[in-house]
């Protein structure tokens, strides 16, 4: 892979010029991408204050935004992820005293609630067959653990969880799951991978702060994750930058270096191109980065 130059501030300016088009406004983020590369999923919050946050969709251009949930009694949906043949999405919701795992049909239909656990159950994904689904769940008085269950809900049972909080469960890639926990850290959140039976805990990353949300390439070859390690107070709410390695953890190089916190990236089925979350006091929303060139950008997102 060529080798990245991130001078990107001058390359944002020309971007994000302003249109006469009216673009989505509030707070956006947590993208993902379609199978097929020509959608996206995102929540949206219009005054992230009140914590209301629904789904959206839209073209991967940004256009032809559309609404995705509407049941009033979960104020809090996230963490959309496209099913590996495209034809629904799957999400948390909060709902009740906790939050519970829910599918819909790609345009929104056909809701359906697929946990009834106590706590909090949230960040589920696929497996790479779309078999199964692999997600957390936050006890009310324990660690925060990571659980698998068939694709309508059947047959939970929970994996092996080092002793620590072990959070955003990624898809089985070769017989394994990337996580993020502190087990062992003092603190600090690193990346790991395990056996989809939850053996042989392998750490990936020795890094300081916050190293979170690891997603693999589709040639399975590479990791994309966010991390504070650059923010010179280590805050939860600093600075986050993007990082790219190997699968075994080597050959790892920071590929954003923008002002406030890039999150949340995932990969677009050619696999040359990331969508991730930008956000800063003045900026906020989806952004694409070429990884082949460097260049970074903004998703203008037009109902």
């Amino acid at each position: 892979m060529k080798k990245l130059s991130f001078l990107v501030l001058p390359i944002l300016l020309l971007l994000n010029c302003k249109s006469e088009e009216q673009e989505l406004d509030g707070h956006i983020g947590r993208p993902d991408i379609s199978p097929d590369g020509t959608k996206i999923a995102f929540i949206h919050a219009k005054d992230a204050s009140k914590d209301v946050w629904e789904i959206y969709s839209a073209s991967i251009d940004g256009k032809n935004v559309r609404r995705l949930t509407t049941f009033p009694e979960a104020r809090i949906k996230k963490g959309p992820v496209w099913s590996p043949d495209g034809e629904c999405i799957l999400f948390h919701a909060d709902i009740g005293d906790g939050a519970q795992i829910f599918t819909m049909s790609a345009n929104g239909e056909n809701l359906k609630q697929l946990t009834q656990l106590p706590g909090y159950n949230v960040e589920p994904t696929w497996s790479s067959t779309g078999h199964e689904i692999i997600f957390n769940s936050v006890l009310e008085h324990g660690k925060t653990k990571i659980r698998i269950m068939d694709k309508d809900g059947s047959r939970i049972r929970e994996l092996y969880n080092p002793d620590g909080e072990n959070w955003y469960p990624r898809k089985v890639i070769g017989g394994k799951i990337l996580f993020t926990s502190d087990f062992k850290q003092g603190g600090t959140y690193n990346i790991f991978e395990m056996d989809s039976d939850g053996s042989d805990l392998r750490q990936l990353t020795f890094l300081e702060g916050i190293n979170w949300f690891p997603e693999v390439s589709p040639a399975m070859d590479k990791i994309v994750f966010h991390s504070n390690r650059d923010d010179p107070k280590l805050s939860d709410s600093g600075n986050y930058n993007l990082y790219l390695m190997n699968t075994d953890g080597t050959g790892m190089e920071r590929i954003t270096n923008l002002p406030g916190q890039e999150l949340h990236a995932k990969w677009h089925p050619d696999g040359d191109k990331l969508i991730f979350e930008w956000h800063d006091q003045t900026s906020n929303g989806l952004y694409t980065l070429e990884l082949s060139t460097g260049d970074i950008h903004k998703i203008r997102l037009l109902p």
